[in-house]
C-alpha cells in the first residue's frame, strides 16, 4: 500500500474557498501517468505532479492533469504547486523575490517568490511569448454564444486566436450585460474552439465589477476540463497580450493590467499581469497572484488494481 502526500490549494486566493482549486501532489516520482490521472478524475479538478527535473536549469519539474487529459501547461496549477511548496518549506520566499525555473510541456519557464509584507507568498509566473493567430469572425462567436456579433468588438477589433502556452480564442466584449451573461451551449462553444485549433474562448470586457480592474474576463473551455474556468493564467496573459498589441491601453515599456474573474461563479478574483515590451514587440509576459491552502492529506494506492481513495 502506497501513501502519497497531497494538498489542496485554492489559487488566486488570499483565503481558502475562494479561488480556483488544484490538488498538488509534492513527491509524484512514484506514480505512473495512468495514476495521475485517476487522482485528477477521483478528485475532479486540476491537479499538479511535481517531479525531479530532467532539463537543465530547471530546479523542479510539473506535470498538468485534467480529469480527461494531460496538459502541457496550466497557470493556476502552477500557482497553487508553488504554494504548495512554499507552504511545505521546500522553496522559502523571500523579499527580494526567490528566482526558480520550472520545467513543464512548453519547457522551462521562470517564477519567483516573494514573501509579501502580510506573510503569504506572491508567486510569480512568467508565460511563454504570445503567438498570434489568425482572426476568428465574430459572427462565429456570436453564433456560438448565441449574441449579436456586433457585441465583439473593442475599437477596431474582434476576435483573435492567441497563445501564450496553449492557443485560445480572445474575445473582445463591449456589452457588460454580456459579458455577465449566461452561456448554455456549451457543445456550440466547443466545436468553435475545435474548429478554429483552440482550447477554449477568453472573453474580456472593459467594464469590471471593481473599480481597480482594468478587464472582466470569463474563459470557456469544455472540452478540456470545467465548462468555465474561475481563473486562468494562461488565458489572462493571452487578453493582456491581445491588449497589448492591440494598444487598448497605453503602451510603454511596461505595461500593468489587473484583470478580475470569477464573479459568475461565487469565486471572484483577481490577478496582476505586467507585459514587456520592446518597441512594438512582446518580449515576457509575467502574472503575479497568490495561493491558499485548504487541505492537507494523502491517497493510497494499492498497486495491484490502481485504484485511488483519498
Amino acid at each position: 500500500m502506497a501513501i502519497i502526500p497531497m494538498h489542496i490549494v485554492d489559487a488566486f486566493a488570499e483565503q481558502p474557498f475562494t479561488g480556483n482549486p488544484a490538488a498538488i501532489i509534492p513527491n509524484a516520482a512514484s506514480l505512473s501517468e495512468t495514476e495521475m490521472l485517476q487522482i485528477a478524475e477521483e478528485l475532479n479538478m486540476e491537479a499538479g505532479f511535481v517531479l525531479p527535473p530532467r532539463a537543465n536549469g530547471a530546479d523542479i519539474r510539473i506535470r498538468f492533469f485534467t480529469k480527461r487529459r494531460e496538459a502541457m501547461l496550466s497557470g493556476h496549477v502552477a500557482v497553487a504547486a508553488f504554494t504548495s511548496m512554499a507552504d511545505r518549506g521546500f522553496f522559502k520566499p523571500t523579499t527580494e523575490g526567490l528566482r526558480l525555473r520550472q520545467e513543464t510541456g512548453v519547457g522551462v519557464l521562470p517564477v519567483t517568490l516573494t514573501a509579501a509584507e502580510s506573510g503569504r507568498t506572491l508567486v510569480t509566473l512568467e508565460l511563454p511569448r504570445p503567438r498570434f493567430g489568425e482572426p476568428v469572425l465574430a459572427s462565429e462567436v456570436g453564433a456560438a454564444l448565441d449574441v449579436p456579433a456586433d457585441v465583439f468588438r473593442i475599437g477596431d477589433f474582434g476576435p483573435q486566436r492567441v497563445s501564450c502556452g496553449f492557443d485560445v480564442i480572445v474575445v473582445p466584449v463591449n456589452d457588460r450585460n454580456v459579458i455577465r451573461g449566461r452561456f448554455r451551449d456549451m457543445e456550440a462553444i466547443q466545436r468553435l474552439a475545435d474548429r478554429r485549433g483552440a482550447c477554449g474562448l477568453a472573453c474580456f470586457c472593459p467594464e469590471t465589477y471593481s473599480e481597480t480592474a482594468d478587464f472582466h474576463c470569463r474563459f470557456f473551455h469544455p472540452g478540456f476540463s470545467a465548462d468555465e474556468d474561475v481563473a486562468s493564467g494562461t488565458s489572462l496573459a493571452a487578453v493582456a497580450s491581445f491588449c497589448v498589441d492591440k494598444k487598448l491601453l497605453p503602451v510603454g515599456r511596461t505595461v500593468q493590467i489587473i484583470t478580475e474573474q470569477g464573479h459568475s461563479l461565487g469565486r471572484p478574483n483577481t490577478a496582476q499581469v505586467v507585459v514587456h515590451t520592446k518597441g512594438s514587440d512582446i518580449e515576457r509576459v509575467e502574472l503575479t497572484t497568490t495561493g491558499a491552502v485548504v487541505m492537507r492529506g494523502s491517497f493510497q494506492f494499492n498497486r495491484r488494481v490502481r485504484r485511488a481513495s483519498i
